[in-house]
Protein backbone atom coordinates (compact mmCIF):
# COMPACT_ATOMS: atom_id res chain seq x y z
CA UNK A 1 0.00 0.00 0.00
CA UNK A 2 3.19 2.43 0.75
CA UNK A 3 4.35 1.18 -2.68
CA UNK A 4 0.94 2.39 -4.44
CA UNK A 5 0.73 5.57 -2.99
CA UNK A 6 4.47 6.85 -3.11
CA UNK A 7 4.52 5.70 -6.95
CA UNK A 8 0.44 7.12 -7.21
CA UNK A 9 1.88 10.85 -5.55
CA UNK A 10 -1.13 10.53 -3.76
CA UNK A 11 -3.65 10.51 -6.60
CA UNK A 12 -7.05 8.68 -5.11
CA UNK A 13 -7.88 7.46 -8.40
CA UNK A 14 -4.57 6.19 -9.43
CA UNK A 15 -4.18 4.55 -5.71
CA UNK A 16 -7.01 2.71 -6.13
CA UNK A 17 -6.40 1.57 -9.60
CA UNK A 18 -3.35 0.09 -8.31
CA UNK A 19 -4.71 -1.56 -5.51
CA UNK A 20 -7.69 -2.53 -7.41
CA UNK A 21 -5.37 -4.05 -10.08
CA UNK A 22 -2.82 -5.84 -7.62
CA UNK A 23 -5.79 -7.61 -5.94
CA UNK A 24 -7.42 -8.65 -9.01
CA UNK A 25 -4.13 -10.36 -10.27
CA UNK A 26 -3.42 -12.00 -7.04
CA UNK A 27 -7.03 -13.20 -7.40
CA UNK A 28 -6.32 -14.56 -10.94
CA UNK A 29 -2.54 -16.13 -9.54
CA UNK A 30 -4.66 -18.40 -7.13
CA UNK A 31 -6.79 -19.20 -9.51
CA UNK A 32 -3.74 -20.80 -11.99
CA UNK A 33 -2.97 -22.16 -9.32
CA UNK A 34 -6.11 -24.19 -8.55
CA UNK A 35 -7.47 -24.77 -12.15
CA UNK A 36 -4.01 -26.59 -13.10
CA UNK A 37 -4.38 -28.78 -9.80
CA UNK A 38 -7.59 -30.28 -11.18
CA UNK A 39 -5.75 -32.52 -13.40
CA UNK A 40 -2.72 -32.86 -11.09
CA UNK A 41 -5.02 -34.64 -8.44
CA UNK A 42 -6.48 -36.54 -11.26
CA UNK A 43 -3.02 -37.94 -11.32
CA UNK A 44 -1.81 -38.32 -7.76
CA UNK A 45 -5.27 -38.95 -5.85
CA UNK A 46 -6.87 -41.32 -8.05
CA UNK A 47 -8.50 -43.37 -5.65
CA UNK A 48 -10.17 -40.82 -3.73
CA UNK A 49 -13.57 -40.77 -3.91
CA UNK A 50 -15.37 -37.31 -5.28
CA UNK A 51 -18.83 -35.74 -4.91
CA UNK A 52 -18.59 -34.68 -8.74
CA UNK A 53 -16.57 -35.92 -11.76
CA UNK A 54 -16.34 -33.88 -14.94
CA UNK A 55 -17.42 -36.26 -17.57
CA UNK A 56 -14.48 -37.16 -20.47
CA UNK A 57 -12.07 -38.53 -18.63
CA UNK A 58 -8.68 -37.28 -18.55
CA UNK A 59 -8.53 -36.13 -22.06
CA UNK A 60 -10.85 -33.69 -21.00
CA UNK A 61 -10.11 -32.96 -17.62
CA UNK A 62 -6.57 -31.61 -18.94
CA UNK A 63 -8.32 -29.32 -21.89
CA UNK A 64 -10.51 -28.05 -19.07
CA UNK A 65 -7.36 -27.67 -16.79
CA UNK A 66 -5.65 -25.76 -19.87
CA UNK A 67 -8.07 -23.24 -20.95
CA UNK A 68 -8.82 -21.95 -17.55
CA UNK A 69 -5.07 -22.07 -16.83
CA UNK A 70 -4.70 -19.85 -19.44
CA UNK A 71 -7.53 -17.55 -19.20
CA UNK A 72 -6.47 -16.65 -15.84
CA UNK A 73 -2.73 -16.29 -16.92
CA UNK A 74 -4.25 -13.63 -19.11
CA UNK A 75 -5.77 -12.03 -17.05
CA UNK A 76 -2.84 -11.78 -14.83
CA UNK A 77 -0.84 -10.46 -17.60
CA UNK A 78 -3.13 -8.00 -18.75
CA UNK A 79 -3.76 -6.46 -15.14
CA UNK A 80 0.01 -6.36 -15.12
CA UNK A 81 0.84 -4.92 -18.20
CA UNK A 82 -2.72 -2.86 -19.43
CA UNK A 83 -2.87 -3.20 -23.15
CA UNK A 84 -1.26 -6.43 -23.58
CA UNK A 85 -3.20 -8.00 -26.67
CA UNK A 86 -5.19 -4.88 -27.49
CA UNK A 87 -5.66 -4.64 -31.37
CA UNK A 88 -3.62 -7.98 -32.39
CA UNK A 89 -5.72 -8.56 -35.20
CA UNK A 90 -5.74 -5.26 -36.53
CA UNK A 91 -3.57 -4.27 -39.28
CA UNK A 92 -1.20 -1.79 -38.26
CA UNK A 93 -3.01 -0.33 -34.96
CA UNK A 94 -1.47 1.14 -32.18
CA UNK A 95 -1.84 -0.51 -29.07
CA UNK A 96 -0.98 1.82 -26.81
CA UNK A 97 -4.46 3.72 -28.15
CA UNK A 98 -6.22 1.45 -25.57
CA UNK A 99 -4.36 3.10 -23.04
CA UNK A 100 -5.34 6.84 -22.80
CA UNK A 101 -8.19 6.27 -20.92
CA UNK A 102 -6.04 4.34 -18.11
CA UNK A 103 -4.55 7.06 -15.34
CA UNK A 104 -1.22 4.56 -15.87
CA UNK A 105 -1.42 5.21 -19.65
CA UNK A 106 2.13 7.80 -19.74
CA UNK A 107 3.24 6.23 -16.22
CA UNK A 108 3.89 2.24 -17.70
CA UNK A 109 7.12 1.70 -15.32
CA UNK A 110 5.35 2.73 -12.00
CA UNK A 111 2.20 0.71 -13.50
CA UNK A 112 4.23 -1.80 -13.31
CA UNK A 113 5.59 -1.69 -10.55
CA UNK A 114 2.77 -0.98 -8.34
CA UNK A 115 1.72 -4.83 -9.61
CA UNK A 116 5.18 -6.74 -9.73
CA UNK A 117 7.06 -6.03 -6.56
CA UNK A 118 4.12 -6.48 -4.21
CA UNK A 119 3.44 -10.20 -6.74
CA UNK A 120 6.65 -11.15 -5.86
CA UNK A 121 7.20 -10.19 -2.13
CA UNK A 122 3.91 -12.48 -2.05
CA UNK A 123 4.86 -15.04 -4.34
CA UNK A 124 8.08 -15.07 -2.00
CA UNK A 125 5.99 -15.12 1.06
CA UNK A 126 3.83 -18.46 -0.45
CA UNK A 127 7.31 -20.25 -0.80
CA UNK A 128 8.32 -19.86 2.50
CA UNK A 129 5.30 -20.90 3.98
CA UNK A 130 5.45 -23.67 1.42
CA UNK A 131 9.15 -24.90 2.66
CA UNK A 132 8.02 -24.84 6.10
CA UNK A 133 5.31 -26.79 5.55
CA UNK A 134 7.63 -29.86 4.02
CA UNK A 135 7.96 -31.79 7.10
CA UNK A 136 4.44 -31.60 8.00
CA UNK A 137 2.80 -32.48 4.25
CA UNK A 138 5.24 -35.79 4.63
CA UNK A 139 3.33 -37.06 7.75
CA UNK A 140 0.14 -38.32 5.86
CA UNK A 141 -2.89 -39.44 7.88
CA UNK A 142 -5.25 -41.90 6.87
CA UNK A 143 -8.96 -40.37 7.19
CA UNK A 144 -12.16 -42.85 6.65
CA UNK A 145 -14.75 -41.06 5.09
CA UNK A 146 -17.69 -43.86 6.01
CA UNK A 147 -16.28 -42.73 9.94
CA UNK A 148 -16.98 -39.61 8.91
CA UNK A 149 -20.50 -40.27 7.87
CA UNK A 150 -20.99 -42.45 10.74
CA UNK A 151 -19.80 -39.31 12.79
CA UNK A 152 -22.87 -37.14 11.17
CA UNK A 153 -25.40 -39.76 11.94
CA UNK A 154 -24.53 -39.81 15.67
CA UNK A 155 -24.47 -36.25 15.82
CA UNK A 156 -20.39 -35.64 16.25
CA UNK A 157 -19.93 -32.74 14.08
CA UNK A 158 -16.32 -32.01 15.64
CA UNK A 159 -15.15 -35.69 14.30
CA UNK A 160 -16.09 -34.92 10.76
CA UNK A 161 -14.57 -31.21 11.01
Amino acid sequence: MVLAFTLTGGNVNRYFEAVLGLTISTTTVLYMFIFSAFVRLRYKCPDVVRPYRVPGGTAVAWILSALTTLWALLATVALIWPGFGVDWFVLHANPNAALTALSFSHERFQNEISQVVPLIVLVAIGVVFYLVGTRAREQTVAVSLESGEMALEEGIVGAVA
